[in-house]
């Protein structure tokens, strides 16, 4: 569960296109899945549909961070140079933008933070991931109802994960713990239970 394309795809079950057509958000999901695995032409053709909801849905925030996500994918396709960089960013602004546009929509702030997560420490992002970890962590523990049940273990596993990559062994131990309070994907749990393990 620690690489980009395992991290993403569990993030699949979360993308709801607001407002767009059942078979569209089909569509969508699959192109994103198929990019993920590296599938080219499924980026772009991921891209051209989130582009195109938001034409007619500019305030749709989930389809914004989605489509800064389907832009780092694009940059990851690319050969090493200024555009590959250029993609990138430009991805991180979209999904910023999202963010700061709809900061208490959890699904909107966790699709920017798996995002961020799954990239190399190189690009800076490790702080803002972990950011919108603990944000998530605290809105999780004082309302676990408004989350789904699935992203309660997700949202706890990796606001370890960010502890742990920052040193706070004791703090990645608690979010790992509630995490296991959550037990939606038995796969999941054992990896947390192996992470434990090594913890302690």
């Amino acid at each position: 569960m620690n690489n980009r394309r395992s991290i993403l795809l569990v993030l699949l079950l979360l993308l709801e296109v607001a407002q767009a057509a059942p078979n569209e958000q089909k569509e969508i999901q699959e192109f994103y899945r198929r990019g993920l695995a590296g599938d080219k032409q499924a980026v772009e053709q991921c891209i051209a549909k989130l582009e195109a909801v938001l034409q007619s849905q500019p305030e749709n925030q989930l389809a914004r961070v989605y489509l800064g996500s389907a832009y780092t994918l694009r940059s990851r396709d690319l050969d090493f140079g200024p555009r590959k960089l250029q993609t990138l960013k430009q991805g991180l602004a979209v999904m910023d933008a999202a963010v700061a546009a709809a900061p208490n929509e959890r699904k909107v702030r966790l699709a920017r933070a798996l995002t961020t997560a799954a990239l190399p420490r190189i690009f800076g992002r490790a702080a803002s991931s972990r950011k919108d970890f603990e944000v998530l962590a605290e809105q999780a523990k004082r309302a676990p109802e408004k989350f789904e049940p699935g992203d309660l273990q997700i949202v706890f596993y990796h606001a370890g994960l960010a502890a742990k990559a920052a040193g706070e062994r004791v703090q990645a131990v608690d979010f790992w713990e509630e995490a296991l309070r959550h037990p939606q994907d038995p796969k999941l749990s054992e990896t947390i239970n192996a992470e434990l393990a090594k913890a302690r």
